[in-house]
């Protein structure tokens, strides 16, 4: 990936002095963490919808116990989580902490890149990253499902980043893209080779492969070996926690939210972490 310095697009005017540079970078991190938490929420209003082929947009907020509308003090990201207790403000159901982690999640890792990137071409990249593979993660954590015409849609956007000079060079997005479809690929046809049973659906392919687009060809190794190593902890500590006599075959765990944590990796500490390597 190239220097971060190339892509800083600073919001003073030229000549401005380092001072209100500091200010602008300020000024910055202060909208980026006021919208963010709104973000979140239609996140979580996309991770709900998209599934059930919904609108994102029509139609209101309803608490799925009681049916109620939800109003302007329930709908605000994290307040309105914390002014209720986490319960419906009518009839008292808990409302899932889910929705207050996916808002500090997405928020916290939007102020980081925000302080990493600055007011700049490659933050756009990685918020529209970040985006994707949050939706994707949480729609895969309810569905085992990673909708195609979003992991393409990522797939599509690295490459065009890549051409306008965010990013790994174009070529490099290209093969970054390729080689993240056929990590998983080859896994998943040693696993059936082994178990008899596909290892990871075709969607975690395109996932990995919309990483590589983004971080080139070094990322995606990194990406994958990351999620590998996250997946494997949980699966053991899955295994080792199951009943006695359970099949493990009933603890499938989807693997797209681990190839989402491995390209965060790759995505923000790739670079040193790849030149680190011997």
């Amino acid at each position: 990936m190239r220097g971060l310095a190339t892509w800083q697009l600073s919001l003073a005017a030229p000549g401005a002095s380092p001072y209100c540079a500091a200010m602008d970078r300020t000024l910055f991190l202060v909208l980026v963490g006021v919208i963010s938490p709104f973000l979140a929420s239609f996140f979580s209003v996309l991770i709900h919808r998209i599934p059930r082929k919904q609108g994102w947009v029509a139609g209101r907020s309803r608490c799925p116990a009681c049916g109620h509308a939800l109003g302007l003090p329930e709908l605000l990201p994290i307040l309105g989580w914390l002014a209720y207790g986490g319960r419906c403000r009518y009839c008292r159901a808990p409302v899932a902490f889910r929705y207050l982690l996916l808002e500090l999640l997405v928020t916290g890792l939007l102020l980081f890149a925000a302080w990493r990137d600055g007011p700049s071409a490659l933050f756009a990249r990685d918020a529209l990253f970040i985006a994707l593979v949050t939706v994707l993660s949480f729609i895969d954590l309810d569905t085992m499902e990673l909708p195609h015409r979003f992991t393409l849609a990522g797939v599509a956007s690295g490459l065009a980043f890549a051409a306008f000079g965010v990013g790994p060079h174009w070529p490099r997005a290209l093969i970054g893209a390729g080689l993240g479809y056929l990590l998983p690929l080859l896994l998943s046809l040693t696993y059936k080779r082994v178990r008899g049973q596909a290892g990871m659906g075709g969607g975690d392919f395109v996932l990995l492969a919309m990483i590589g687009a983004h971080v080139g060809p070094g990322g995606a190794v990194l990406a994958f070996l990351v999620g590998v190593l996250a997946g494997s902890v949980i699966g053991l500590v899955m295994i080792a926690r199951a009943r006695k006599g359970e099949s493990i075959g009933r603890l499938a765990v989807p693997f797209g939210p681990f190839l989402a944590l491995g390209g965060l990796v790759a995505v923000f500490w790739g670079p040193p972490l790849i030149q680190a390597y011997p």
